[in-house]
């Protein structure tokens, strides 16, 4: 398929894991049929137990809930959250300024339209394309003093979205959670 740039929010000296993911968002930008590409999201309680993740477009905009809905406008988007706690590796870096090599679990989180990106065609099909060129891209890209690893890829919406709380949804809908460890050099200060 070919290439284009969709919406993506870039925000400029960012550090640290931050930089690392927003390396990732443009890098997935150029696939034709991902229309938005976000960075990381925040986990936010919105009341009840109920979690939901949200991205920021820019300094002076609202948040943006990315819980997929039946009624999204979007043809694809994407964003990324921390899954878990980062670790620090030192090795033999004993002196007196130390930079550790941090890992950083991290999932990358794909809601797609598939009729709006290939109408006609099969949505498994779709799917099946998208997820193929998402993969190749990621395993094809280094970032910023580190590397990207894919672990696994989920595409059953409860384990998409995990402790999230969305609706099941039903064809042309569909869902990929990639995760992975992004391995990087702290940056220095």
């Amino acid at each position: 398929m070919p290439y284009k740039i969709p919406k993506i929010p870039v925000f400029d000296s960012l550090i640290g894991i931050e930089k690392r993911i927003q390396d990732l968002q443009i890098n997935i930008a150029e696939l034709d049929w991902l229309e938005y590409s976000f960075g990381l999201s925040k986990r936010i309680d919105l009341g009840d137990e109920e979690l939901a993740p949200i991205v920021y477009t820019g300094v002076n905009s609202d948040p943006l809930d990315m819980r997929m809905w039946p009624n999204d406008v979007y043809k694809a988007y994407a964003f990324w959250e921390l899954t878990d706690a980062n670790e620090f590796e030192y090795s033999d870096n004993v002196g007196a300024r130390r930079y550790p090599k941090i890992k950083q679990p991290v999932a990358l989180i794909v809601c797609l339209d598939n009729e709006k990106i290939s109408h006609g065609q099969d949505y498994n099909i779709t799917h099946s394309l998208c997820r193929e060129e998402l993969i190749n891209k990621l395993n094809n890209k280094n970032i910023s003093s580190g590397v990207f690893q894919i672990v696994s890829v989920l595409q059953n919406v409860p384990e998409v979205f995990g402790d999230y709380e969305v609706d099941d949804l039903r064809d042309p809908w569909s869902t990929l959670r990639i995760e992975g460890l992004i391995t990087y050099t702290k940056d220095c200060s």
